[in-house]
């Protein structure tokens, strides 16, 4: 409550008696913008004042009638005195209004109205003791007074005596039996004390009040909502918030739920100072309902990317006036870098498809495949990129970050980055450094529940910069608390409507903007086609350099990898000559060396068989497997490694060496599948050591063997393999010097 001398609304405002209420609001506005809260806080007080009497039917009537009766007499000397001494105060000249009201208080020492307002000029200069005096003194004279117990209340609550002052504003309300004030500074008291619940019983308690107004009982039941909120107790509070919107249907006076709403947003203030985000928010959101004619009382989420499209043009003008200002298209880095980045993505995907065009490496369905979908990406991602240099290079804006009256915004190209400022809540400067030598500072920020990361470069520039985010976002409270957030220059820019329309991603996309992402689909289509085309002229080109790495490598295992792996009809025929022509070597070399009369002379047909098979199967491999009974063996004794370079040896000196390969059933599959498995089992039974051997493979003209020798004999294994040889012919058939080489057989044959 003012405990000032009440100034005429009318004049204050500048209306004539007889205004409505949408006279007396738009005088309003316009008086306010005329005097902002931050340059006249004492002017828009008045003005606050003002327009609050004015708004209530009630209290507007008993003005009229009260004013009726004081136009002259000693009460309005008195006031005319005390107008005086707040114009001294006003002026500067403190010594000169203290000086007026002392002599007013010793002329007339009951003038309770100078010691108030005495003692709340010492309050508001900070010096609370002083205004504690001012106050005990007046209540010496009247201890019933519950004006003086209120403002003593707030001066003890200034020197953090907080018993004391719950107990003075205990006082002013027994004494004040009908005025709200002393319960709501009781309440914010004990909730000062931790003392929830005893708040919202005494604000309860205060919608009782005889002779209370139904505006007041409407102040109070959103405050009391407000708390709740403010206390975790946001179920009840959601309850509460019901049974006000029964009480206020829509059929109801609409100053009266305009004027709710107001109220509502005064409290979603309250709530944003004590960082309570998500319950403003639920009040703004409620509110909306009572006044949705207002710009600025809505919800706001904590972040909103906005589509440059989707602003109005006085925002986009304003955009960029800001970026002619801030300089955000003429930085380097805005289109250099996107530049850059195209030109080597384009290079990167040129690259790409030469590779996939002109490899010689020999590809597999699964290759292309794999190529396919990396074509398929590439291009996808060029498109994307293109598309966006382009976006950058139309961009009449740039990158750059701008403070709105309500918002911090980060500019990118063709969209923009909103945060609120009312969930402003922390912010610090880092300082980075490299080698003791500064870099930049980054001003960390945290909006509600998100996070945000702003980059300057020199220190003044950041500390200017984040003063200036705590000064708008005090601005922005103070006016959403007062009801004046409308009043704001620019405002308009960014309607709340707008900012509600996102999407869950927190996106506002722009009507008819087409989406990048059937361009990106039908590029990446583009990509896996020219990947198809290249299959045929990749797969001729491999072949070539296939046929030019074999036909420059005279290796006859090289020859037959190339035949039977990939052959190309086109090179084919000339490379199977080449391969018949190294084979008829062999031949020469076998007619040689098994000349007719020899004991080895009938094994040629066999040598011939596998010569052939080599030719036309295009492999060269032999295989000797060896399997023992049980028990037979040890490890030690194991022949399979002397079986397979004794057949070595046999094969090289029929065939001569490089043309034929034996391994045990473990060789290089370069060399192809064997062309013959010979097949060895060994068993041991009443002293007779024992090899069954079959050939499996091919038609050749040697029969399967069932070869034994004495069990007891060191030298069982070459007595077998000898019969082997003598039985097939092989070369060493008659010849008795060792073939197997066994660790005896070498003992004996280093024996004189």
């Amino acid at each position: 409550m003012n405990n000032e001398p009440r100034q005429n609304p009318y004049e204050v405002l500048g209306v004539e008696q007889d205004a409505d209420a949408r006279a007396i609001k738009k005088a309003y506005f316009e008086r306010v913008r005329q005097n902002p809260p931050e340059t006249h806080p004492e002017e828009f007080r008045r003005l606050r004042e003002a327009y609050e009497l004015l708004s209530d039917p009630e209290a507007r009537q008993a003005f009229d009638a009260s004013a009726a009766q004081q136009a002259d007499g000693p009460e309005a000397r008195n006031n005319a005195a005390l107008q005086e001494a707040i114009n001294l105060f006003e002026a500067g000249d403190k010594v000169g209004g203290r000086r007026l009201l002392t002599e007013l208080l010793n002329e007339q020492p009951d003038l309770h109205d100078a010691r108030i307002l005495l003692g709340r000029h010492f309050l508001y200069e900070g010096d609370a003791k002083e205004a504690l005096a001012e106050f005990d003194a007046l209540l010496a004279r009247a201890p019933d007074y519950w004006q003086a117990h209120l403002q003593r209340g707030w001066a003890l609550l200034r020197l953090e005596r907080m018993k004391e002052a719950a107990d003075a504003f205990w006082r002013a309300g027994k004494h004040g039996p009908s005025e709200v004030s002393p319960r709501v500074a009781l309440a914010d008291c004990l909730e000062a004390m931790g003392q929830v619940a005893d708040a919202l019983k005494v604000l309860e308690q205060a919608q009782s009040l005889p002779g209370i107004s139904r505006m007041d009982v409407l102040a109070l039941k959103v405050r009391r909502i407000a708390t709740m909120l403010e206390f975790g107790q946001d179920a009840v509070a959601a309850k509460e918030l019901d049974r006000l919107d029964a009480e206020l249907p829509e059929d109801a006076d609409p100053e009266l739920r305009r004027w709710t709403g107001a109220q509502l947003s005064a409290a979603a203030a309250h709530l944003f100072g004590q960082q309570k985000s998500r319950g403003a928010n639920q009040l703004l959101a409620f509110g909306r309902r009572f006044n949705p004619e207002s710009a600025t009382e809505a919800a706001y989420p904590t972040c909103v990317t906005v589509e440059v499209d989707a602003l109005p043009q006085v925002t986009r003008d304003w955009l960029h006036s800001e970026a002619e200002r801030i300089g955000g298209w003429r930085v380097l880095s805005t289109w250099v870098m996107p530049a850059l980045f195209t030109l080597i993505c384009a290079t990167a995907l040129c690259f790409l498809l030469t590779f996939i065009f002109l490899g010689t490496n020999e590809r597999g369905v699964w290759d292309w495949v794999f190529w396919a979908a990396v074509a398929g990406f590439g291009c996808g991602a060029m498109y994307y990129q293109t598309r966006y240099l382009l976006r950058v290079m139309a961009s009449p804006y740039g990158r750059f970050n701008t403070i709105h009256p309500l918002h911090l915004i980060q500019v990118a190209i063709d969209r923009i980055t909103v945060w609120p400022l009312v969930h402003l809540q922390d912010l610090q400067l880092v300082n980075h450094q490299n080698n003791g030598v500064y870099q930049h500072t980054n001003i960390q920020m945290r909006f509600s529940d998100k996070r945000m990361v702003l980059t300057v470069k020199g220190k003044d520039k950041a500390e200017a910069l984040a003063q200036e985010l705590i000064a708008r976002r005090r601005r922005v409270l103070e006016l959403l608390g007062r009801g004046m957030l409308d009043a704001e220059s620019g405002v308009e820019h960014l309607p709340p409507a707008l900012l509600a329309s996102a999407d869950k991603q927190g996106h506002v996309r722009a009507p008819h903007t087409p989406s990048p992402w059937p361009g990106v689909f039908v590029a990446a289509g583009i990509g896996v086609l020219l990947v198809g085309a290249a299959v045929w002229p990749q797969n001729r080109l491999s072949a070539e350099h296939a046929w030019m790495r074999v036909a420059s490598n005279a290796d006859l295992s090289t020859m037959l990898e190339y035949l039977r792996e990939q052959p190309d009809p086109r090179f084919v025929p000339q490379l199977q000559a080449r391969v018949d022509a190294e084979l008829g070597k062999a031949r020469t070399q076998l007619e040689a060396r098994l000349d007719p009369g020899s004991a080895a002379a009938p094994s040629r047909a066999f040598f011939t068989a596998l010569l052939d098979a080599a030719s036309r199967t295009h492999s060269r491999r032999i295989t000797v497997t060896y399997a023992a009974q049980e028990g037979a063996r040890t490890p030690q004794d194991d022949p399979s490694e002397l079986l397979v370079s004794a057949w070595q040896r046999t094969v090289d000196e029929a065939v001569g060496q490089g043309v034929l390969v034996v391994d045990g059933g473990r060789g290089s599959q370069r060399e192809g599948p064997p062309l013959l498995t010979l097949h060895v089992r060994e068993e041991v039974q009443a002293g007779k050591r024992g090899w069954s051997v079959k050939p499996e493979g091919l038609e050749l003209p040697v029969a399967p063997l069932d070869l034994v020798a004495d069990a007891a004999d060191p030298r069982g294994s070459e007595v077998l393999f000898h019969a082997w040889v003598d039985r097939w012919h092989l070369p060493g058939a008659g010849d008795r010097r060792p073939l197997l080489l066994t660790a005896s057989t070498l003992v004996q044959e280093a024996q004189p």
